[in-house]
């Protein structure tokens, strides 16, 4: 037998080997790759009826338009992987950003307003927590009335925007870091710190233990109801950070800033491949859905579609997301 008799069998084995690996990662990472062809298709059509859009100013344009959501949609992120939900962050996001206009406006300095209401925002979550581990109430029924319970403080606290804020806060919050607005650079960072949470973690795996079987986590030894409670209470603080920033940028702190956040946030991680039952999922997924929804409110703006259709949309968006994840569970 032939040396190249010998070797081309190998070759062969290896090669196989190689493209059996490559087809199991484009089956584990199938949703993600439907994700990019979707994004693609957006792209390729609105740039094509659309001189504006592939442009850097307009890609800038969507990164600060959806760095809001994006920044929920993290630690919802952390909430979906775990099994949990917020139906609540909108409405906190309006208390929040109403409880810091409130405290500039009356003497506090910027630092010490924003400080307070991120506290405000953290010792919400860590209520919302303390409901969801000592209730047997599942947290969609609970969150849901914290959302009516935080709009109704928010709206006390102020029933009418809160503006004149400081010059020096706005100033602030509408700067670049490197080149970049602020607000993505907070988002980004927010994404790494996520991603790092869950991928090297003790932590993090608790989060994946939990949202795979309670039961079996508590059995493994996990303190589920502690987890639950810090984990909501830094939700709570992602809410924070993204109240402190869209107040600055829109210049004012309205009782109802944050309506339709949480539908949005939910709609970016379940499309982005986190099942609402938990156990799976992750930051990527989330940066590719939050990308796509942005892409598709930017893409009907440019082809004047009415706003209205972009509710429309992202509505559908979310119930064929969580067909397809009850369909692959």
């Amino acid at each position: 037998m032939s040396t190249e008799d010998t070797v081309n069998p190998a070759r062969g084995a290896v090669a196989g080997f190689r493209a059996q690996e490559i087809w199991s990662f484009v089956r584990a990472h199938r949703s993600k790759f439907a994700l990019l062809s979707v994004i693609a298709l957006i792209v390729a059509i609105t740039t094509a009826k659309s001189d504006v859009f592939f442009t850097w100013q307009n890609f800038e344009n969507i990164l600060v338009q959806v760095s809001i959501v994006g920044i929920l949609a993290c630690g919802t992120t952390l909430l979906m992987v775990s099994g949990g939900i917020d139906l609540s962050i909108g409405s906190a996001v309006s208390l929040t950003g109403v409880a810091s206009g409130y405290l500039m406006t009356h003497g506090w300095s910027v630092v010490a307003a924003i400080g307070a209401a991120v506290l405000l925002a953290v010792f919400v979550g860590l209520v919302i927590g303390t409901l969801v581990s000592f209730s047997t109430t599942h947290p969609f029924i609970l969150t849901l009335g914290m959302l009516t319970l935080l709009q109704g403080v928010a709206l006390l606290i102020s029933n009418v925007p809160i503006s004149e804020l400081p010059n020096s806060y706005l100033e602030w919050v509408d700067g670049k870091v490197l080149g970049l607005p602020l607000i993505v650079v907070a988002f980004l960072l927010c994404a790494v710190a996520v991603h790092l949470i869950l991928n090297m973690t003790s932590f993090g795996r608790w989060l994946y233990a939990i949202g795979g079987s309670e039961s079996a986590a508590q059995l493994a030894g996990i303190r589920v109801r502690i987890v639950k409670m810090g984990l909501y209470a830094l939700n709570g603080l992602f809410v924070g950070i993204a109240a402190a920033l869209m107040v600055g940028q829109l210049s004012a702190a309205s009782p109802d800033m944050g309506s339709g956040l949480e539908l949005a946030a939910i709609a970016a991680v379940a499309v982005g491949g986190t099942p609402l039952a938990g156990g799976r999922g992750g930051v990527p997924g989330t940066l590719l859905g939050v990308l796509l929804l942005g892409l598709i409110a930017n893409s009907l703006n440019l082809l004047s579609i009415t706003g209205n259709l972009q509710y429309v949309i992202q509505g559908m968006v979310i119930i064929v997301a969580v067909m397809a994840q009850r369909g692959s569970r």
